[in-house]
């Protein structure tokens, strides 16, 4: 799925395949998404400081930006599923890339089932610039999963796949309140622990997948 990818918009860990790439952007984003750029795409939201905040920062979340969010990203997931299932070479990626697909259908039909309470339709033009910048990035990153293969396309998929939904997960924390219909403060409940799922078993592919040969990782920004 692209969240505040989408805009979804998620320490940064920049994947072993992409190591030699250093983030040269200056562009000023909130601090979950500094290094989300086109020129390190691979790089995914940090977390952990809080401390630097952009323009995007004090966006409030509309009820329509999230039902658009939700949307894009669960429609990004399956195909990121889909790819996994297609590409990878562990147990362990081709059974989360299925419980992917699995789940974000069922996410999605979610999705239109509250924005139809809500009376609200998924509309691009209720994203921000922000938004677009990050789906942006995101579209990078699957185009250069997909040039990869083997170890390095399970160790690389597990790392953004992760850093991805952690992302997600503090997107929707963050902004929950500043929604306004009750059935969008339910769907949000009811998302989280999905996400959180998809983020545990990722870094568990993660840890089970072996070092690909000949590539470093570069060490995790604290």
């Amino acid at each position: 799925m692209k969240l505040i990818a989408r805009g979804m918009a998620f320490a940064l860990a920049v994947a072993p395949a992409l190591a030699h790439a250093e983030d040269k952007s200056t562009t000023k984003t909130t601090s979950k998404d500094a290094a989300r750029t086109d020129a390190n795409p691979m790089n995914t939201p940090d977390t952990g400081n809080s401390g630097k905040k952009g323009a995007t920062a004090d966006e409030k979340m509309t009820d329509a930006r999230l039902i658009t969010l939700l949307h894009h990203v669960n429609q990004d997931e399956i195909a990121a599923g889909k790819l996994a299932q297609q590409k990878g070479q562990s147990a362990d990626i081709q059974k989360y890339g299925k419980q992917l697909v699995e789940d974000h259908t069922k996410s999605d039909a979610d999705v239109k089932a509250a924005a139809k309470k809500a009376s609200i339709s998924p509309s691009d033009s209720a994203l921000t610039a922000h938004d677009r910048e990050m789906m942006r990035t995101d579209k990078n990153k699957m185009d250069q999963l997909k040039k990869m293969s083997g170890a390095e396309f399970d160790k690389t998929f597990a790392q953004v796949l992760a850093k991805d939904h952690d992302h997600m997960v503090s997107m929707l924390r963050d902004h929950k309140e500043d929604l306004k219909s009750p059935e969008l403060k339910q769907l949000v409940d009811n998302t989280i622990p999905v996400l959180e799922q998809h983020k545990d078993m990722a870094e568990k592919a993660g840890r089970n997948t072996p070092q690909p040969q000949g590539r470093s990782p570069k060490p995790e920004k604290r």
